[in-house]
């Protein structure tokens, strides 16, 4: 890929992913587990999406959340790094996991409600590695 092109604009130059991107699509529903905590177990901020970018080399603009982690994963599978870019999630979500664990400690009376989160939280994470693992079959799209 022109890395002049894709350094101009990394997010608008693959069209055929773009054009698979719809509303109601996986795609879309990934989107959507990120970006809803009751769903997720997480929160993700956009100053958090940002970071994550930051890892990845790029600068993303302030929006929407599921909007900037749309830019990501489309950033991502353009420089060919989305199983980086899903180990940075996967970090992430460790990340937030172990700070619930560590309220729980803190708080014993809170454990319960820490649990829920926590459980969720380690169903994104396996939801993340398996998408992971089949982040080659999805390389033609």
């Amino acid at each position: 890929m022109d890395e002049k092109k894709l350094s101009s604009n990394p997010f608008m130059t693959n069209m055929k992913f773009l054009e698979n991107v719809q509303e109601g699509t996986e795609f879309e529903r990934i989107l959507k587990i990120l970006t809803v905590p009751s769903k997720s177990g997480i929160y993700i901020s956009r100053y958090d999406i940002r970071e994550l970018g930051k890892s990845l080399g790029v600068q993303l603009p302030v929006r929407e959340r599921k909007e900037m982690l749309k830019d990501l994963f489309i950033y991502a599978k353009q420089m060919d790094n989305l199983k980086g870019f899903i180990d940075l999630l996967i970090s992430f979500v460790d990340h937030r996991i172990s700070q619930y664990r560590e309220l729980q400690e803190r708080y014993p009376k809170s454990s319960s409600l820490m649990e829920k989160w926590v459980k969720k939280a380690e169903s994104l994470k396996t939801f993340l590695e398996n998408m992971k693992k089949e982040v080659d079959i999805y390389r033609n799209i």
